[in-house]
């Protein structure tokens, strides 16, 4: 492929996904997800099952993203609250449609068996020449960026955003919504002084954007939005 085009946080947000990847050229482009494609938006299952057919069928690469791991864990009876409290309830919703008293984690495994092995399986990271995609970042005060663990990866902020980048890659990441890391609040890409760190995540979710960028082998960058729609 002669480009990537990179796809931020979609979180349940199905319509504007669709529309987005309006500008996605599949003969051209190596389609990548930096992950959050679940909570808080009200079509985490048409997302997910979108998502899924690209991969399979058209080769795209879909990252884990906080979220999606929130979700495992929850599966799993642990850290049961911070799922919730994170959208999780829209996401439940939208997987089985119903707000009768039923045991929701049993319903979900026995209906979903293909998606929770997809989403368990997810990778973490990755690289295209000298760039890196990732959901969240890499800690970097670690010698080697391969040595991130895999909260690194989901979860880190601050200690990325603002220090130094250690790698020779250009790092395109999500989970923090751009609003927070501009001097003032926009839902414009994030580009670090350094211009090796890119933020894609357009807060979508929060009225922002969901963004899309498309990196050329030669280094040149096109980007694209879609406005959450009422």
């Amino acid at each position: 492929m002669k480009n990537v085009f990179v796809v931020g946080d979609i979180h349940g947000c199905f319509d504007e996904l669709n529309e987005l990847l309006q500008h996605w050229d599949k003969e051209q482009d190596q389609l990548v997800f930096l992950g959050d494609y679940i909570d808080r938006g009200k079509d985490s299952r048409k997302v997910l099952e979108f998502i899924q057919n690209l991969v399979q069928t058209d080769g795209a690469i879909a990252l884990k993203g906080n979220h999606e791991r929130m979700f495992i864990d929850w599966l799993n009876e642990w850290q049961t609250e911070r799922f919730i409290r994170n959208g999780g309830k829209e996401t439940i919703y939208s997987l089985l449609g119903t707000d009768t008293e039923i045991d929701e984690r049993r319903a979900i495994a026995e209906a979903y068996p293909q998606t929770i092995h997809f989403l368990k399986n997810l990778p973490l990271y990755y690289e295209w020449g000298d760039y890196l995609f990732v959901h969240a970042g890499i800690n970097p005060a670690l010698p080697d960026w391969k040595q991130n663990t895999e909260h690194d990866l989901l979860w880190i902020r601050d200690a990325f955003h603002y220090q130094t980048n250690p790698t020779t890659k250009v790092i395109i990441f999500g989970h923090t919504p751009v609003q927070m890391l501009h001097p003032e609040p926009q839902s414009q890409p994030w580009i670090s002084s350094c211009t090796t760190k890119i933020g894609m995540d357009g807060g979508l979710v929060f009225g922002g954007k969901l963004l899309g960028l498309r990196v050329s082998s030669t280094g040149t960058y096109e980007w694209f939005e879609q406005q959450k729609h009422e």
